[in-house]
């Protein structure tokens, strides 16, 4: 589920649902809701590319934290991400997290035209990295 942050702070999970809340480098904190059993925060600037000297970008660090925090919650019934508007980067994480988990895409890349397409494209180089990792371990066991 990809929400804005005006509607993430409205939002009330109904089950076990986890939140991805991503904020601009200089803002507070989403006041999302207490009944998620976990929230996981980050900050960084909705670019492509470093236009000012201290933009932000979505790296691989990111990637890998948001993906470390979803392998925590397995059970998890709903992951909800938001960012401020709820149009680029959080459509862009769910879309990284859709690719590296199998899971289909086709409609929330219609309802969230407007994507993030370099955080969608860092973590498909970490599914590449674990993809060569597998294989490497693979190849080394046989």
């Amino acid at each position: 589920m990809v929400l804005s942050r005006e509607e993430a702070e409205r939002y009330e999970p109904r089950g076990k649902e986890i939140c991805i809340s991503i904020s601009d480098p200089d803002a507070p904190p989403a006041r999302v809701s207490s009944r998620f059993v976990a929230v996981f925060r980050l900050n960084f600037d909705d670019v492509i590319e470093r236009g000012e000297p201290d933009d932000i970008l979505f790296a691989e660090d990111h990637a890998r934290e948001i993906t470390k925090f979803l392998n925590a919650w397995p059970d998890a019934e709903r992951v909800m991400v938001h960012c401020n508007a709820g149009v680029s980067r959080s459509p862009g994480v769910a879309l990284g997290l859709c690719d590296l988990r199998g899971w289909a895409t086709a409609a929330l890349e219609r309802s969230h035209p407007g994507w993030n397409r370099l955080v969608r494209s860092v973590f498909a180089t970490q599914a590449g990295a674990q993809a060569t990792n597998r294989a490497r371990r693979r190849s080394g066991s046989e």
